[in-house]
């Protein structure tokens, strides 16, 4: 008789005796619910103070709750003014022009701007999972019915920003319905070595929609069983088969990508002397973690990731990605993996060894700080004591600072201040926040480093438990905030700085490796949840590339 397994998996139960309870959360939101919701929470600033005031005034009235009378408490119907500060936006430097100016408004694009160190793609091929009748023409031919096709503006993207490419098109692999994904990548790579009778750089990958199946097997067959960098474009977004919208920017966003997965640099800071670590010109090091954990009531392991930088100019990071057991925040091998990625930097650098290392740790809760530093600080400290010489200690000052998004703080300009604000109505990007809200002791600070888009948007938290560097408060800001222009994905500032994103890039590219009985001959297994779950080790070849991004 089918049953239903409820719980972990270990209670069975009839499924005419079974009542679906009404009103049940929905955990799982598909791509058009989820749209939907973000258009009803992302209020303009303005709106989303009014609202505030509303709830606290009308809704909360505090004045008159009975229980705060009784204990004695005051609470204000006004928000609080804080003083802020505006950093200066950096200077970039690209291949062309060598300097570039940003300006203050945390977005940019890349008209007439090519790659720092643009990558070479001398053979590489297309995997189509879109319909053949439509994508055809645009992933084939130089022109279509209606102008250029996709591939024809893709190449041009790819030429211009600087990355080399062979004249001819990449072959493309139309796979058979009963076709498996992993023969699907692995025929694209057999087809552009005999097309370019060179070992395949990466292989395009078209999908159908946004589903996360199809995109997990592919970077599962990817990251883990081939060690070939892959980049997944969806056909709709980029025009393919359809009308196109929005392609040249599409195409620009996806060089950026494609340019860092295969070693290349899209920009770097271009004035980094006023800068601490960047302009003292001797070896360093900066690292990210960030730990993901399985959905409440999933169970399963949590993934855990640490990148390092790996070049002078913190655009280059290696990940590390292990499996750990579920709900531990604590990074379990951070010493092994710190170790791992201290060894890539001496290989990468031919022989030098960082002497100064700043760890930035994404997803940390306040009452998680001292187990933190006791634990991951002192993991730390090991990984570096075990790379000394015999008879010299190798012991490099460490700066160790806590990123917070999940926070409930926002931050609006005063109505009568109009300088003060972006064109969304927010913040500028740069606004820094240390006095009045921060921790009235410890090291500190509120730094709204991005642009809004949409809605109101929220600053970073950034707490150094450590700093043995002596970065100081200006220092600290001023270089959290520049790293925010490095991402290597988009011509914008982004929220959080980039080892902080690209640890939890690299963290949630780790999940997508897990899958259960049945997994491949290097896959680890843990017992977590109702059976046994594996994990697929990312391919040694890919241990310097970011295949994360």
């Amino acid at each position: 008789m089918p049953c239903v397994a409820v719980g972990n998996g270990t209670v069975l139960l009839p499924m005419e005796l079974c009542r679906v309870a009404p009103r049940q959360r929905l955990i799982r939101l598909d791509e058009t619910q989820t749209s939907e919701i973000i258009k009803i929470a992302a209020q303009r600033p303005g709106d989303r103070l009014a609202a505030i005031d509303h709830a606290v005034n009308r809704q909360a009235a505090f004045p008159d709750d009975p229980t705060a009378r009784a204990f004695g408490l005051s609470i204000s119907s006004r928000t609080v003014e804080v003083g802020a500060r505006v950093l200066p936006n950096p200077m970039l430097a690209y291949g062309s022009p060598g300097r570039y100016d940003p300006k203050g408004g945390g977005s940019w694009n890349l008209r007439d701007v090519r790659f720092l160190n643009g990558s070479s793609l001398p053979s590489w091929a297309v995997v189509c999972f879109a319909n053949q009748r439509f994508a055809a023409e645009d992933l084939e031919a130089a022109r279509g019915q209606h102008g250029p096709t996709f591939m024809a503006e893709f190449v041009d993207m790819l030429n211009k920003c600087g990355v080399a490419t062979p004249r001819e098109f990449p072959p493309v692999v139309y796979p058979d319905r009963n076709a498996t994904v992993y023969s699907a990548v692995a025929e694209a790579k057999a087809k552009a070595q005999a097309a370019f009778g060179a070992p395949a750089s990466l292989v395009l990958v078209v999908l159908p929609d946004t589903g996360a199946a199809l995109y997990r097997e592919v970077k599962q067959a990817s990251d883990s069983m081939l060690g070939l960098p892959t980049q997944c474009i969806v056909s709709r977004k980029a025009g393919i088969g359809c009308p196109a919208r929005g392609r040249p920017q599409y195409c620009a966003n996806v060089a950026m990508k494609v340019n860092a997965k295969l070693g290349g640099c899209n920009t770097r800071l271009g004035d980094v002397e006023r800068l601490p670590v960047l302009g003292a010109r001797r070896p360093f090091m900066i690292l990210g973690a960030d730990v993901t954990h399985p959905r409440p009531g999933e169970g399963g392991p949590s993934i855990a990731a640490v990148v390092g930088s790996m070049d002078a100019t913190a655009t280059r990071y290696a990940a590390r990605v292990t499996m750990q057991r579920g709900g531990q925040e604590i990074v379990a091998e951070l010493k092994a993996m710190v170790k791992s990625l201290l060894l890539e930097f001496y290989g990468a650098t031919r022989g030098m060894r960082p002497e100064s290392l700043l760890f930035y740790r994404d997803g940390v809760s306040e009452s998680q700080f001292q187990e933190v530093y006791y634990k991951e600080y002192s993991a730390l400290l090991e990984a570096c004591a075990e790379m000394g010489d015999a008879g010299a200690e190798y012991r490099p000052p460490i700066t160790f600072v806590i990123v917070q998004k999940r926070h409930h703080t926002r931050f609006f300009p005063k109505s009568t201040d109009q300088s003060n604000r972006d064109r969304s109505g927010n913040v500028l990007p740069g606004t820094v926040v240390d006095n009045d809200i921060a921790h009235p002791h410890d090291f500190s600070f509120y730094l709204n480093s991005h642009s809004g888009i949409q809605g109101t948007s929220k600053p970073a938290h950034y707490s150094v438990l450590v700093d043995e560097n002596k970065f100081g408060a200006d220092g600290m800001q001023l270089l959290t905030y520049h790293l925010c222009y490095l991402f290597c994905r988009c011509t914008r500032s982004i929220s959080v700085c980039p080892p902080a994103q690209y640890a939890h890039l690299a963290a949630f590219r780790g999940r997508l490796m897990l899958r259960g009985e049945g997994g491949s001959d290097t896959a680890s297994s843990a017992s977590g949840g109702g059976g046994t779950v594996e994990f697929m080790s990312i391919n040694p070849r890919l241990q310097k590339a970011m295949f994360y991004v």
